[in-house]
């Protein structure tokens, strides 16, 4: 190779890698840039299946108030929210307990996370994620506290004092 042609080489080379160089950066530029707008979806994702759940109970709610007599079994007023806090004289019930509550209140199944919601709305301070909620109904469900049911891919919880059988796992 003569001179020229290896000095035109290095230059060639030289162009190169800065080319690659600056595309190196760009990549993992919009990599982050993804990531971050990746992780703003996954919450606002997060927050929309909390939403769904909470607006869920509301519609059952509404749906219960629909019925002959207008009677509205299960829902709080503050009266009885108020009454409930002052039973405990400052103690917190246990999360068993409250899903107990929760699910004594309401006359059909439901899933893990309307439960969490309704948890969430009532007791804000409490942790109410999807996981532990559904870990704890199925320690009830263990202590034949509350029935478990499946309908196609979905699992329902009752309380166990409601004269819903228990359905098959």
């Amino acid at each position: 190779m003569s001179g020229s042609a290896a000095t035109e080489f290095t230059s060639v080379q030289s162009q190169y890698e800065v080319q690659v160089a600056g595309d190196l950066e760009r990549n993992e530029a919009e990599q982050k840039r993804i990531r971050a707008e990746i992780d703003t979806l996954q919450g606002q994702l997060e927050t929309l299946a909390r939403d769904h759940a909470l607006l869920l109970g509301v519609q059952r709610v509404f749906a219960e108030g629909a019925r002959p007599g207008g009677a509205v079994r299960g829902v709080r007023t503050p009266a009885r929210r108020a009454s409930a806090k002052a039973g405990t004289a400052g103690k917190q019930p246990s999360l068993a307990q409250l899903l107990g509550t929760l699910l004594a209140a309401h006359g059909e199944p439901r899933s893990a996370a309307e439960i969490s919601a309704e948890l969430a709305a009532d007791h804000p301070r409490r942790n109410s994620n999807v996981n532990v909620v559904r870990n704890a109904l199925e320690l009830l469900v263990a202590k034949s506290q509350a029935h478990r049911s499946k309908q196609n891919n979905s699992v329902f919880y009752t309380h166990a004092g409601r004269d819903a059988a228990p359905a098959s796992d």
